[in-house]
């Protein structure tokens, strides 16, 4: 019995220590790394986005009817894939890492449509009140990593393309208002 114990309190010390990850920060803030494994990690590539905004047909015919807005982002798939599992491990490196990722990080799965990827950003209707959803649709849980990064873990992901908002919550950044990060879950 003593025997099973101590193999059982070893075998845990050594999966406990191996889970340790020994991936380097990304060289700037904003980069976002997928971890492979604990100590291998992919760049994740940062997309030009657009904001396409379109009308329904019934809004031109009657005059009621609604417009969205949409980002959109070229090509139906990101050049970065993970195999699906039951968790998916992203670095992501801030400014610092003293605010609470939640506030700035936005992670979102798009739809893909013909030979783009799109995420409705907002939607108005004649009869009804403007809506704007808030990017922020997958939830995460995260930790701080080294001295500017988060580590960000994502549960039970199912099949598509995901996207990846990162805004500063330091200052207004007009420039990356509209990159993506962008990843495919097979």
């Amino acid at each position: 019995m003593r025997t099973l114990f101590l193999s059982l309190a070893v075998s845990l010390c050594l999966s406990a220590h191996s889970q340790e990850i020994s991936v380097p920060e990304p060289e700037f803030a904003e980069e976002t790394l997928l971890l492979t494994s604990d100590s291998v990690a992919t760049l994740l590539k940062r997309e030009n986005g657009t904001i396409k905004t379109k009308a329904g047909a019934s809004l031109y015919l009657t005059g009621i009817g609604k417009i969205k807005s949409r980002l959109t982002l070229a090509g139906n798939k990101s050049s970065s894939t993970v195999k699906g599992s039951s968790t998916t491990r992203l670095i992501i490196k801030a400014k610092d890492n003293s605010t609470d990722p939640n506030s700035f990080i936005n992670i979102f799965k798009f739809e893909v449509k013909g030979k783009e990827r799109r995420y409705q950003v907002a939607e108005t209707g004649t009869l009804s009140k403007t809506e704007t959803n808030n990017l922020a649709s997958i939830e995460f849980k995260a930790k701080k990593y080294g001295g500017q990064s988060y580590l960000i873990i994502l549960e039970d992901l199912t099949p598509g393309e995901y996207g990846i908002v990162i805004g500063d919550p330091n200052t207004d950044n007009t420039k990356n208002s509209m990159k993506v990060t962008t990843f495919s879950v097979e």
